[in-house]
């Protein structure tokens, strides 16, 4: 496959599966759009996800596609538990997910991409810092949610995971 050709397939497969859905929902009237919406989300993610994993030949080119697919299954799937919970007031917090999702993407696309530690590196601790700053709004804003009801106690354990892990481990000799 020519590289110019890429952008054709990915654009005309997501226009294969968008109409798949939409087909489905004409033929089965019982569905109900206004609660599977989130799905569009979990589509796209799935079709920008693939390509690297199915085309190990391309997979250093096509690398980059991880990261916005990773952000789109971190959306779709804040919306379905706001959409099942109608808990749409966690966004308050739930925003935080969003640049947790760049990082898990980066650092997929890192490993997969062969770009280097420091890419990966950075992911890491977009990752790392972005859910903790999640579980401290959650715990802060989500106090009628149920993910903020758990988000004291996820604090209280990643304390307990910091503290013990740089209590343990021996200082390195410079």
């Amino acid at each position: 496959m020519e590289t110019t050709n890429r952008g054709a397939v990915v654009v005309g497969l997501l226009l294969i599966a968008s109409g798949a859905v939409f087909l489905l929902v004409n033929l089965l009237p019982g569905l109900d759009l206004g609660r599977m919406w989130p799905g569009i989300f979990f589509a796209i993610a799935v079709a920008l996800l693939v390509p690297p994993w199915i085309l190990p030949a391309h997979r250093h080119a096509l690398a980059g596609f991880v990261i916005p697919g990773v952000i789109l299954l971190v959306l779709g799937l804040i919306l379905t538990y706001q959409v099942i919970t109608d808990d749409w007031d966690s966004w308050a917090y739930a925003w935080a997910l969003i640049p947790a999702s760049v990082g898990a993407g980066l650092w997929i696309a890192a490993r997969l991409g062969y770009w280097g530690p420091g890419a990966s590196t950075v992911g890491l601790w977009l990752l790392g810092g972005s859910l903790v700053g999640f579980v401290v709004f959650a715990a802060f804003l989500g106090r009628d949610s149920p993910l903020g009801r758990g988000a004291p106690a996820a604090l209280i354990v990643l304390g307990v995971l910091i503290t013990g892990t740089a209590l343990i481990r021996r200082p390195t000799e410079q």
